[in-house]
């Protein structure tokens, strides 16, 4: 008789099958399913300051004030895609705060890689993409305290059994897993996946092993070598994409031909 997986593609997110698979990780211990909040970087947030611990997640099936960056709206169908934060404590500086979105990041591409076979990449800062459509975002957030980080908190929603269409009002241009592939993924064993691989690389950064997150990102890179628009409130810089620094920062060659360092904007990609 052939074994049973317990993982089925249309299943319902269940917190039990998830903390079995996440057995020896911080994750293990503290996660929260909801089916349904405002907001997963919200409800993380409030719990950070009440010191909640470090590895604490919260999932939920569907939210109804979801967040982006620049307070822009995350719209997703319920019980179809993955929407969870994570909430960290690590001994650092807030300069190095960029390396956990860095290391959620490769955590997802992989996972996504491993499990439906699809080719991902980073549109810097934070979102994830297939071809010239958005398959995922992420919402970094943190809290310093004596110039060290006190928690940061990291939401990422990932469009998984859903295809979007132009009825749903999306900003950019979407795509899912399933509209990629045909195939529906379990989502339990997607989440499973992503946080087994980001525990993994978390340890490895705690570690003071850090170079491998550079450099995957800038293998994963979509933007690099394309010409882009910065657009910031302050101001629009144009020029070419030449890589990412290890403090996250875009390095950009501007119009003039100068080099010169971006940390923080929106960017419009000239595909």
């Amino acid at each position: 008789m052939e074994s049973q997986n317990i993982y089925q593609s249309t299943e319902p997110l269940n917190k039990d099958v998830i903390i079995k698979a996440l057995k020896g990780t911080i994750f293990s211990q503290n996660l929260i399913l909801y089916q349904t909040i405002d907001s997963t970087n919200t409800v993380t947030k409030n719990l950070a300051m009440k010191d909640a611990p470090e590895g604490t997640v919260i999932i939920t099936e569907e939210q109804t004030a979801g967040k982006g960056r620049l307070d822009r709206k995350w719209f997703s169908q319920s019980n179809k895609n993955l929407l969870f934060t994570i909430l960290l404590r690590p001994p650092w500086g807030v300069e190095n705060a960029f390396l956990l979105t860095m290391t959620l990041a490769i955590s997802a591409i992989d996972e996504i890689k491993n499990l439906a076979g699809l080719d991902v990449l980073i549109k810097w800062p934070n979102d994830l993409y297939v071809g010239k459509k958005k398959l995922a975002g992420m919402l970094t957030e943190f809290s310093m305290k004596d110039h060290m980080v006190d928690y940061i908190i990291i939401g990422l929603g990932i469009n998984v059994n859903w295809t979007p269409g132009e009825q749903d009002g999306l900003l950019y241009p979407a795509t899912s897993i399933l509209a990629e592939t045909g195939r529906t993924t379990p989502r339990n064993e997607l989440l499973a996946g992503i946080l087994n691989r980001f525990d993994a690389n978390y340890k490895k950064a705690l570690s003071g092993e850090t170079d491998f997150l550079h450099q995957r990102w800038n293998e994963v890179s979509l933007i690099t070598g394309k010409e882009v628009d910065i657009i910031s409130p302050e101001e629009t810089i144009k020029g070419t994409a030449i890589s990412i620094d290890k403090s996250g920062a875009l390095i950009l060659r501007n119009n003039l031909g100068k080099e010169v360092i971006v940390l923080s904007g929106d960017v419009s990609l000239r595909f």
